[in-house]
Parts: C-alpha cells; structure tokens; sequence
C-alpha cells in the first residue's frame, strides 16, 4: 500500500466529522476530471491505459459520493455568478470529460441523467463521429502489438527501449508519449511516422469504429443538460503549434460545436493540460476566441480569481484510485499531493478520536 493511499484511508476515518470542520479551508470550486469509463480488464485493453479513470460502478458511486456532499454546477452556473457578482458556491463540484469517447454516452451519460447530474464534456472535434484514432491510442497500440523486441531512438534514450514484456511496452510507451509531449508539432508528426513504420503494427480498420462520440450523441446529451467544451480540434499540445495552428485549434473547434448544437461554447480544455503544455500566447488566444473559462490538468481548487479563469485547477481522477483517495482527493484537493499529508491525517484522526 502507498503511502498516499494509507494516508486517504486515515483520514477516511474521520473524514465527515474533519470535513466539516477543516473543509471551509478550501473553499473554491472542485472540477473533476474524466476521460474514459470502461470495465475492460488492465493488461487486455489494447490502447492507453491512463485513460480509463473509472470502471462503471465505481464512477456510479463516485457520483453519489459527489451529489451527497457538494453542489454539482456546470460553467454556465460559474458565469452567472460572475455576472451578478455572486461568490462561486463555496462547495461547487463540476464533472468534466475529456477528448469525446463514446463511452461518455453509453457508460457515463446514464448515471448523470438517473442522478440527474450536470457535466461537461470537451471535445477534440475533427474526430466526433470519424473513424480514426487519437494520435495517443495510435501510438499505444501500435507499441503494445509491435513485433519488435526492443526499439532504438537516441531521443529517448542512450540504450535500446525493450519491448519485451507487457510491463516493458508500458514503460516504453510511458517514455514515447513523455518525449513527443515536449517536441514542436512537426517534429512529432515525423516522430509518429517513423515510430509506426519501425513498430510494423498493422492496426485492422475496424479498429476506431465506435470509438469517439457521434454528433447525433452530442446533441441528444446537450438537449439532457450536458454542457460541450473545446478539446481542440485534433489535440495538439498547443505550446508546441504554430501561431496560426493554435488560432484554427482553437478557433474552430468552438464554431464546429457551437453550430452543431446550437448552444454557446464557454470552456475550453488544454490538451495534455500542464503548465509547461500551454502558455500566455495560448491563454491569449483561448480569451479572445470569446471562452469564458479554460480548464488545465494542474491538480487543485479552482478559485474564483479573474486573473486565473484561463488557468482553472482540477481534480485527476484515475481508475486506480481507492474510493478512500477519491474522497479524500475530492474534499482536499491537492492535500494527497503535498508533504503536509501526515500532519492533516494525524489531524483527521485526533479529531476523529476525541468525538
């Protein structure tokens, strides 16, 4: 067991008691992030396993969780508090998706709609109702089928990556994605083409079928009260674009829903959303392009601060977290990812002591 996680089962202990007590420390609103809900089993799913953040079940209480402790907004709730000069709720949770699978629909959207949940969803829009796959998916099967022991590349590292095991195509394709994440647009594009030719995985051309969302599906969860945000239009890591790539990325994409729909489009998600991944050029772009709010993949609260509405916080959430570190992650954010872990469980578990 992590030390993260024993430090979330202590503080599970006591967490009703503490949370109402010690959670008015962090006010702000809590924006959780989803890509894929599935219930494939690790080690068979055949593209990146970092994508999946839950199993169904899991996601279902996930949500009850969620309904029974905050108040679940959407952003068009964040802007009319900005425009009446209202505070944000002090215990607003958002739930947002990333990238546009079809999952979304078929796995997720049923439990929002029962529970009656809001969310948001940000598509990558050149791939909403196409049959191809993400350049990430792409580049994980192709490394997970690939009949190569071992692959070489100087930019990756000093000796030859194995393949040889399933663990070793994880750490390789771990490696692989890390590296065309801090490379311009262009020399990724080279990358990837010369990376499938050495790898020599024939990927079948069924492979993306059903995949990602369809227009049809958009429109049906939009008439439900899902919200759409931009995700891009094909999930560049906008740091690494031209300047007139990141205008069209960003520009377009928020037409092609906006039109689709028929509904205003006021958050945007940067893609691969670190710090290091989207600058002030970028932020720039995304504030005139008319957003009203952008949301990055930096762990913690997002407050309600002019100045960072282009640069909002969330909450990672991960298939291999323990319902103890969602709930733990949820009520303090960015507590479970700081050295002050210990001292807060230590806390949870006196107070939990002395009640």
């Amino acid at each position: 067991m992590t030390k993260k996680e024993l430090a979330a089962r202590m503080l599970d202990n006591g967490i009703a008691r503490y949370w109402s007590v010690a959670g008015g420390r962090y006010k702000g609103v809590r924006i959780l992030a989803y890509h894929r809900v599935l219930d494939d089993e690790p080690g068979s799913f055949p593209f990146d396993d970092d994508v999946i953040s839950a199993r169904t079940e899991a996601f279902r209480e996930q949500m009850q969780f969620a309904r029974r402790n905050f108040d679940i907004v959407s952003f068009g709730d964040l802007r009319r508090c900005d425009a009446e000069g209202r505070a944000w709720p002090e215990r607003g949770l958002i739930v947002t998706f990333d990238d546009g699978y079809s999952d979304n629909y078929s796995n997720a959207f049923p439990v929002l709609k029962e529970m009656g949940i809001p969310a948001t969803i940000f598509l990558t829009t050149s791939h909403i109702g196409q049959k191809k796959l993400f350049w990430w998916d792409q580049i994980a099967y192709s490394v997970k089928h690939a009949s190569r022991r071992s692959i070489h590349y100087p930019e990756l590292s000093s000796g030859p990556v194995s393949l040889a095991s399933t663990a070793d195509r994880r750490r390789a394709l771990g490696v692989i994605l890390g590296y065309i994440k801090g490379i311009p647009e262009d020399m990724r594009l080279r990358f990837q083409d010369r990376l499938y030719r050495d790898l020599d995985a024939r990927v079948p051309d069924a492979l993306a079928d059903r995949m990602h969302l369809s227009w049809d599906e958009v429109r049906a969860m939009s008439a439900r009260g899902i919200e759409f945000g931009s995700h891009t239009m094909t999930h560049p890591i906008l740091a690494n674009v031209t300047r007139e790539q990141l205008e069209e990325e960003v520009s377009a994409s928020k037409k092609a829903i906006e039109r689709k729909t028929g509904k205003e489009v006021l958050a945007f998600a940067y893609p691969a959303g670190r710090v290091s991944r989207f600058n002030k050029i970028v932020q720039e772009m995304v504030s005139r392009a008319g957003y009203a709010y952008a949301v990055s993949y930096e762990e913690g609260l997002a407050l309600q601060n002019h100045n960072n509405r282009y640069c909002l916080s969330r909450i990672h959430v991960e298939r291999g977290h323990s319902p103890s570190l969602f709930r733990a992650n949820v009520m303090f954010p960015g507590l479970m990812f700081r050295q002050e872990l210990a001292a807060y469980a230590s806390a949870a578990l006196a107070f939990s002591g002395r009640v």
